[in-house]
């Protein structure tokens, strides 16, 4: 399994000029192939058509170092273009009428060919605007284009440079080198606060042995996972995030008034106390560090949890959460503490390390799995907050029930993970709740998993 690694190391006055090069090239990039530009094209064809028109040969910067950041670039914009599409085959899985329709609007998705359909074009432009870019802080380096040597107990990089560019590069890193390995990688060169990040790519073994359980997850806000077991991972996911995002909204509303003031002062001709106040009171320092800090955690906490549910299970089934719920308006102070941000460390912590563990992980369809009853599987019961009041005025807890109903939804049959939620609903209401009744069970249906243990007991004891 391939991971980045990063180094750290001093900023050499040559580096502005690079990055300054290379963010020119990026924005170019960007603003030519961003959308439509890309449609019918491969990566090598608009690395060739670069290199033919000439584009950026001007530059003085090594031809190595424009060629390897220009296919990173391009790489950039493809990937982009390719996460469109998967939620382009979302929406055409939920609007597509029949089986036939939907080959035909899949075959021309996969080609390319999406111009010419009106429908894909709209959803298109929907999910794939026109990108931009203003990073003017990094490149790449390719890896046959430096060397490393150890000196005074640190490691030197060396990057070679074209003669008629200037000097060879020399970076001395903060660590000894004993543990980096980086042959064959190439490298990624970032200027930002003062020093320099080197990221590698390395090739990490293969973790400890996974579970052996099937286990249904729920993403939360108090804590990272809820499984179907009834354990909670992750629990102070939702403390850190509240702590951080307090903060960042009163800092946000102080800084407000400080802006006012400036344009105040600013407008009435004061423009040396404007300057000072924009110079002094509104930096970002202390925010992006607060800021990284605490995704710093919360990467930690997502992953830790990861691993003490990969420690229990093979096969993972979590809701796929990529598009947003509809007609679900949460309250103002959730949205901003349950950022996208939030959601994403989530999802990239569990793929990550059930890769790395050789465990399962798939996605499923979570319309209404937090509003379904998992003793039955029916759409009943009302969920507030951390509880959910079954029909019967039994409570069980919310998370824990919905965990429950995403290990159900893995060998649902009737839902996939494109099914749209009105029919989803449909599904579920159209379920008899005389099918799940102790008649049911001598018809030989099975029972849903159940979150009431002694709900479950009794069925089995019939």
């Amino acid at each position: 399994m391939k991971v980045t690694r990063t180094i750290i190391a001093d900023v050499p006055q040559h580096l502005a000029a690079i990055c300054k090069a290379t963010g020119y090239i990026r924005a170019d990039l960007w603003r030519r192939y961003g959308a439509l530009g890309t449609v019918g094209i491969s990566a090598v064809a608009i690395r060739s058509e670069v290199v033919e028109k000439k584009l950026y040969d001007g530059l003085a910067i090594d031809g190595s170092i424009r060629a390897e950041t220009t296919k990173d670039i391009i790489n950039d914009i493809l990937t982009y273009k390719a996460a469109a599409k998967l939620l382009v085959r979302g929406a055409i899985a939920k609007c597509a009428g029949d089986e036939s329709e939907r080959k035909r609007l899949y075959t021309l998705l996969k080609r390319d060919e999406w111009l010419s359909d009106p429908f894909l074009h709209r959803q298109m432009r929907k999910h794939f605007r026109h990108g931009r870019s203003s990073v003017a802080n990094q490149f790449i380096v390719r890896s046959d284009k430096f060397a490393t040597e150890v000196v005074n107990g640190n490691l030197i990089i060396t990057i070679r440079i074209a003669k008629k560019y200037g000097n060879n590069i020399v970076l001395t890193m903060t660590t000894s080198g004993k543990n980096v390995d980086l042959t064959r990688s190439n490298l990624r060169i970032v200027v930002k606060d003062g020093f320099t990040e080197i990221h590698y790519a390395t090739e990490k073994g293969s973790g400890r042995e996974c579970g052996d359980q099937e286990l249904g997850i729920d993403k939360g806000y108090t804590e990272a996972f809820t499984d179907s077991d009834g354990e909670h991972h992750g629990i102070a996911f939702g403390k850190v995030m509240t702590e951080y995002s307090d903060k960042a909204s009163a800092t946000g509303r102080q800084r407000n008034k400080l802006h006012a003031l400036e344009k105040k002062h600013r407008e009435a001709g004061n423009i040396a106390k404007a300057n000072r106040i924009r110079k002094n009171n509104l930096g970002r320092k202390k925010i992006d560090a607060r800021r990284e800090k605490a995704q710093k955690q919360l990467r930690t906490i997502a992953y830790q949890a990861a691993h003490s549910i990969v420690d229990k299970a093979a096969v993972v089934a979590s809701e796929d959460l990529t598009a947003g719920i509809a007609s679900k308006h949460q309250w103002k102070r959730f949205n901003r503490r349950m950022s996208a941000w939030a959601k994403g460390v989530l999802a990239e912590a569990l793929d990550s390390v059930c890769e790395q563990r050789n465990a399962k992980h798939t996605l499923v369809n979570g319309a209404y799995t937090s509003q379904m009853d998992s003793t039955n599987g029916l759409l009943e019961g009302k969920r507030e907050g951390d509880k959910f009041y079954r029909a019967n005025g039994d409570v069980l807890q919310a998370d824990h029930n919905a965990a429950v109903n995403v290990l159900a939804r893995l060998d649902d049959r009737e839902i996939s993970r494109f099914t749209p939620y009105k029919e989803v609903r449909r599904i579920l209401l159209a379920r008899s709740p005389a099918q799940l009744s102790v008649m049911g069970l001598e018809l030989g249906i099975t029972l849903q998993p159940s979150a009431d243990k002694s709900y479950a007991q009794l069925f089995r004891n019939s």
